[in-house]
């Protein structure tokens, strides 16, 4: 017996060699159309001129016919066998088949053009990424110039700002000065969050992984803003848990950055009340810990539609923000970025008028702790260290930052060359002894870094004294390829007088 499914898709039929159907052997696959005494030609005219030529006692093998039967069409394979008295022709019905080998063409014709398209696609998006690749480096480029044309003048703004509040001054000028440092300051400010946040989105962020102090970090802070934090009707509070390690593994400048960042705009935004800044482990096990960084204020707060895109770049909650406190926007945005750099997160919480939480928690590897007293004994040799009576060469083109430079060394009652080029300093260090020379990078007929490396080639009387470099050029790249060169330290502008001073001081400790 022959199972119902096969019965259905074969039929068996003889015929004699002039194609009359003689009997139908056994199948039921579209019986109708095959009817005994009938001629096979009927269905399978296919088959006319095929039987007669048909070798003997020889299959034969028909692929891919098309029959009608019932109005309906079929694909079909047919198996043919020649005898002495009879031809036996086995009918497939093969519609199935036929349609998913279609089907498959057709999906493997698509497939072909889908790959062909995504080729193409991608020969464009290669092309995009290019453009934009190199977009992105001219961005780059164009940042890192107008950093530098910005913090020239800057230098000079901030640097006789210093000058003229350390004289007598009366009230109202006082006041003026004050102003102006400020603005300059806040400048300087947007500056640095727009060169970060092109690096970031560069890909150029590299965050540093050494033995930190976070309670030394939050001191810094605490430092920084006793000197600038001058409402007295904002009470500034700092808290850590004792519970805190001395020592872990981290980059102090950013965590610093982002603490500095919130803790501004806590006191920007508080007119009356106080601004908390408190620490405390969220957890910890044996060699890792997780440190909470909390800066609350009691200020206007925010409605919920302003703290969904607090985060976003230069966003500001109200429209007057940056013609009232200044900034571009690109402060939260940053803060943001360097955090999830340091696998952390960061949250807001706030009302209208009830003042702002941020939290920031960030994982730290522990480390043993450092000995403290090395940093104390440098801090206190720094001190001790009389720049009276040393030769400084000083080399820079601008007139104003020459002014400015000549001025806080001769407080120090140091022995000043001023030259205007890298022709005039190579000339000076070839002729006299000098202590120390400070190299302005961007100088007509020879710059700070061609100096450098002329000096190499020569043989002259200051081979052993140190060059600082003085740029505007402050990103991490620029201060790492001077370092190369032969530079012994970076004076990036602008600079306060304490820094300027403390920079060439720390180049006389012992190393």
């Amino acid at each position: 017996m022959i199972p119902a499914k096969i019965d259905d898709v074969f039929i068996q039929l003889t015929t004699d060699y002039s194609g009359v159907i003689t009997n139908i052997v056994a199948g039921s696959f579209a019986k109708t159309a095959f009817i005994i005494k009938d001629s096979i030609y009927d269905s399978c005219p296919f088959l006319e001129g095929t039987l007669e030529a048909l070798p003997l006692n020889d299959p034969f093998l028909l692929e891919g016919m098309v029959i009608v039967s019932e109005n309906t069409e079929y694909n079909i394979d047919l198996e043919l066998f020649k005898e002495d008295a009879q031809i036996t022709i086995l009918i497939h019905n093969r519609s199935n088949v036929y349609k998913y080998v279609n089907q498959l063409n057709q999906n493997r014709n698509d497939i072909f053009f889908i790959k062909r398209e995504l080729a193409e696609k991608n020969i464009e998006l290669e092309k995009l990424r290019k453009i934009a690749d190199k977009a992105n480096e001219e961005k780059s480029r164009f940042l890192a110039m107008m950093s530098h044309e910005i913090r020239n003048p800057l230098n000079s703004i901030l640097g006789y700002s210093e000058m003229i509040s350390s004289e007598k001054l009366n009230k109202k000028v006082t006041e003026y000065i004050k102003n102006l440092s400020s603005a300059g300051k806040n400048l300087k400010v947007i500056v640095d969050d727009i060169l970060d946040l092109s690096r970031i989105e560069a890909g150029k962020l590299v965050l540093v992984n050494e033995e930190i102090s976070i309670l030394e970090t939050i001191q810094n802070c605490k430092n920084d803003f006793q000197h600038i934090h001058t409402n007295k009707n904002v009470e500034l509070i700092f808290l850590a848990s004792e519970k805190l390690p001395e020592i872990v593994l981290g980059d102090a400048v950013r965590i610093q950055q982002v603490l500095s960042n919130l803790i501004s705009n806590a006191i920007k935004f508080t007119n009356k009340g106080k601004v908390v800044i408190s620490l405390k482990i969220a957890a910890e096990t044996k060699n890792k810990i997780t440190v909470i960084f909390e800066v609350t204020d009691s200020g206007r707060g925010m409605s919920e539609s302003q703290r969904l895109k607090i985060f976003e770049e230069y966003q500001q909650n109200e429209l007057n923000d940056h013609r009232v406190y200044g900034g571009a926007g690109l402060g939260l945005a940053i803060v943001k970025r360097l955090v999830e750099a340091m696998n952390g997160n960061i949250s807001v919480k706030s009302e209208l008028n009830k003042g702002a939480s941020f939290f920031i928690e960030i994982p730290f590897e522990k480390k043993s702790k450092l000995k403290k007293q090395v940093i104390i004994s440098e801090e206190v040799k720094n001190k001790n260290i009389d720049l009276k009576g040393k030769n400084i060469l000083v080399a820079d083109d601008d007139l104003m930052n020459q002014t400015i430079v000549a001025h806080i060394l001769k407080k120090e009652k140091v022995n000043v060359t001023i030259v205007n080029d890298g022709l005039e300093a190579l000339s000076k260090i070839e002729n006299e002894v000098f202590d120390v020379v400070l190299l302005d990078i961007n100088m007509p007929n020879m710059t700070g870094e061609e100096l450098m490396k002329k000096k190499a080639t020569i043989t002259n009387v200051n081979a052993t004294s140190p060059f600082l470099a003085l740029t505007a050029n402050a990103s991490t790249e620029d201060i790492e390829r001077y370092l190369t060169l032969g530079f012994s330290g970076v004076i990036s502008k602008p600079y306060t007088i304490v820094e300027f001073i403390e920079k060439i001081k720390s180049i006389f400790l012992p190393q």
